[in-house]
């Protein structure tokens, strides 16, 4: 209480006078540190050498032998599926691997229930299943190849995987069952492959034991690859255990295939500091807005939703003319298999949650996260300013005298404006639920068509927001809301979805921060506001707004995400449908 009364001169300390006088400041200060410390992130000064935690894994101490003749026909028996289509195509994989050895089936894909109308799931799922001699089918180990990806037909994937299961068969080391999966839809096959294995939605015939990890194979059709490219983010900010990157990069170095993140290759040791920062600066932009924009950056992203560590190698042309075959990314998948093979348990010693500013270093989270925190606080110190400078300026007299008065006066003020800002609040939050609720109920051919889906939900913001206003007006006619009042809520409100981010999606909570936090901290109402004021204020309103920030993070930064035929809206729907996106939910409720 005395905090509170400390607003309109009561029982103020002289600590709390000054807090009171400088909290704006102190607000805007915690702003501008939280970024600054952001900004150092990629100079690596908070970036640790990347190690192994795992020892058992022994990483590159095997000879691997992958690259022979009846290796190489184990390939070629798949070159007549390139040319086939649907359940001809399937058929032909699934004989393809059964003549290895292998325990096969074909998961028929039949779909359109999903809430984002319509684009129904065709197409099949073939999983051929190597059982490991020494162990008794308890653990497994999947690599997975979709026939197309965002590069094109994925051919050369499908084929390594014949090869490699050949040589898996001829092996008998193997303490893990290898499970060999073919999709024809990409990372939905997968969740539904996955759904199935699990027992939701169907049960599989042939299985295996507990999942520990996953390797997805992304290879454009090229004759010679000069590199490979990591991509190991998941919906929602799930990120694969630090010490699967780790093998995958050390084994592709022995067998002198240059393994990057991204697609980008590390700043040669002759650049300038700037240039090194730079590259750092794209490659931790990369990282956070696959986080933060939610969607699947990879086959492999579906797994990361069950606890699979998992990641995708994709093959990459160099512009240098160093060049590799496909024997050699085979090598490196061997090698990796056989690393993974050692484990005597799940991934769990190393870092789940981290940031990489460069291929060998990497920015733990207690590094990163104390610059949320700072921001999350911002929104604290600027709550508590707007709170003790609310309601009518006799409130808030500094004088002593008519003590009582200022009391009455203020607790009056309450009584009439907080129950008017509490109904705005949740008005807007039964509006956003019910817009949450919305392609759940209407029939999903009205969802297949943007023009349609813009209506639809156009009439029903109109329609809820009248019959809330109503609703407000007929019980509570003589609640005023207080401006500052009802923006201190809403900030205790964001500051509260920001910190619990944090810990679970660092880049999400700082997207958050960027459209919700920075309007409420630096836009500004007065009694009487100027025309250039206004503007000012609805100009930055619009600019970080949630539709044109998270526009822009999709179509900017990575436009190879966006699927430029959907709405912007059906894209997060759709990603929250089938992937279990937190941004559609966040738009909505936040």
């Amino acid at each position: 209480m005395a905090l509170v009364l400390s607003g309109q001169g009561e029982k103020s300390s002289p600590l709390l006078q000054l807090a009171r006088k400088h909290c704006a400041h102190i607000g805007h200060l915690l702003v501008l540190a939280g970024f600054l410390w952001l900004l150092v992130l990629p100079t690596q000064r908070l970036s640790r050498n990347t190690y192994f935690s795992e020892n058992a894994m022994m990483p590159g101490q095997v000879d691997v032998g992958f690259g022979s003749h009846g290796h190489m026909d184990a390939m070629q028996q798949m070159d007549p599926a390139v040319h086939m289509e649907g359940d001809k195509r399937a058929e032909h994989v699934h004989d393809v691997f059964e003549s290895l050895g292998l325990d096969c089936e074909i998961q028929r894909l039949g779909g359109g229930d999903r809430a984002d109308g319509g684009d129904g799931l065709r197409g099949n799922n073939v999983h051929c299943v190597l059982r490991a001699p020494r162990s008794d089918a308890v653990e497994a180990l999947v690599i997975a190849a979709s026939w197309e990806t965002s590069n094109g037909t994925n051919a050369n994937a499908v084929r390594l995987l014949a090869g490699l299961a050949k040589y898996a068969a001829e092996q008998v080391y193997w303490a893990k069952d290898l499970v060999f999966l073919v999709t024809d839809s990409g990372e939905r096959g997968i969740e539904q492959w996955l759904r199935a294995y699990h027992g939701e939605g169907g049960m599989l015939q042939v299985r295996s034991g507990l999942i520990q990890a996953a390797m997805a194979l992304d290879l454009p059709p090229v004759r010679s690859y000069g590199g490979i490219s990591l991509h190991f983010e998941g919906c929602s900010g799930q990120l694969p255990n630090l010490d699967f990157l780790n093998i995958i990069k050390h084994v592709a170095r022995q067998e002198r295939l240059p393994a990057v993140l991204h697609a980008l290759p590390d700043a040669p040791r002759s650049s300038s500091v700037l240039e090194k920062y730079l590259r750092s600066a794209r490659l931790l932009l990369r990282q956070i807005r696959a986080q933060a924009v939610g969607s699947a950056v990879g086959v492999h992203a579906p797994f990361l939703r069950y606890g699979i560590d998992a990641l995708t190698v994709v093959g990459m042309e160099r512009a240098d003319g160093r060049t590799s075959n496909l024997v050699s990314v085979g090598r490196t998948v061997e090698a990796t298999l056989r690393s993974l093979n050692n484990l005597l348990e799940r991934f769990h010693q190393s870092f789940f949650f981290y940031l990489l500013s460069s291929d060998k270093k990497f920015i733990s989270i207690g590094n990163y996260v104390p610059a949320v925190a700072m921001l999350a606080a911002a929104l604290l110190f600027h709550a508590m300013h707007l709170w003790w400078f609310q309601g009518p300026d006799a409130s808030r007299s500094e004088t002593p005298g008519d003590r009582i008065a200022r009391i009455n006066t203020y607790h009056q003020f309450l009584r009439s404006s907080l129950p008017g800002s509490v109904a705005n609040f949740v008005r807007v939050h039964v509006m956003g639920a019910m817009l949450f609720a919305v392609p759940f109920a209407v029939p999903k051919v009205v969802m297949t068509d943007s023009t349609a889906t813009g209506y639809v939900f156009t009439m029903f913001v109109a329609s809820v927001t009248l019959v809330l206003h109503l609703a407000e007006s007929t019980w509570s006619p003589h609640a005023v809301a207080d401006w500052r009042q009802m923006k201190a809520l809403v900030a205790v409100y964001v500051a509260w979805v920001v910190a619990c981010l944090s810990v679970m999606n660092f880049s999400l909570a700082i997207a958050v921060f960027v459209v919700a936090g920075l309007p409420l901290i630096f836009t500004r109402f007065g009694d009487r506001p100027s025309r250039i004021h206004r503007a000012c204020t609805v100009a930055m309103l619009v600019a970080f707004s949630p539709a044109v920030v998270l526009s822009a993070a999709r179509y900017l930064l990575d436009r190879e995400v966006a699927d430029l035929s959907l709405s912007l809206f059906r894209l997060f729907l759709k990603d929250y449908s089938y992937f279990g996106s937190a941004v559609y939910p966040l738009i909505c409720l936040v």
